[in-house]
């Protein structure tokens, strides 16, 4: 730790700032070309989290149109 900064490895970094795009719903060959990945299911396998919120919301839609 230098200067009282945690180490971070800047993949690390690269790693959360790719996540985030795609929770914030960049569309992925957006992302794939922010990261350069050579191909977009690259990006999907790797990078697609569902978060619970948006499993919850998917759900929620799902409940709606049985209802």
């Amino acid at each position: 730790m230098k200067a009282g900064c945690p180490d971070v490895r800047l993949h690390d970094l690269r790693h959360t700032a790719v996540s985030l795009l795609m929770e914030l719903g960049v569309p992925p060959h957006v992302v794939q070309a922010i990261a350069r990945h050579a191909d977009v299911k690259l990006t999907l396998k790797v990078y697609s989290h569902a978060n619970l919120d948006a499993m919850r919301q998917a759900l929620g839609k799902l409940d709606g149109r049985l209802s």
